[in-house]
């Protein structure tokens, strides 16, 4: 059997224009959809939620009373993930550069609460 050879003969597909057309289907005539506007509108679907509002609602529903303290907890996590993964002057400078990049995006808004807050204090000083 380990002496057996295998041949194989590779053949050319066929011609694509030789491949049949297939039949146009028949359209509606205008009268028919005039007269079952009813089964159009019964075909239309209506457009999904996005992923995010999903989530929100999930989060809303499952989390109805504590949902900062769930929020904490995933940061929690997160900041733990960095600081075995990566050490902690780089989880610093993590947290450093996204600080920076929130406040930017708030003075970007019109609503630099941060860029505030970072002036009260050094008023304060």
């Amino acid at each position: 059997m380990a002496n057996e050879k295998v041949q194989a003969r590779i053949e050319p597909a066929p011609h694509p224009a030789a491949a049949p057309e297939p039949e146009p289907t028949p359209r509606p005539d205008a009268q028919a959809v005039a007269a079952a506007p009813s089964e159009v509108t019964a075909r239309e679907e209506a457009p999904q939620p996005g992923a995010w509002t999903r989530l929100s609602t999930w989060f809303a529903t499952t989390f109805p009373h504590s949902r900062n303290a769930v929020l904490g907890g995933i940061c929690g996590l997160v900041v733990a993930l960095l600081l075995f993964s990566v050490g902690l002057l780089k989880t610093l400078v993590i947290a450093l550069l996204v600080t920076i990049g929130v406040a930017c995006g708030q003075y970007a808004d019109g609503d630099p609460k941060l860029v505030n807050l970072v002036r009260e204090l050094m008023k304060r000083r």
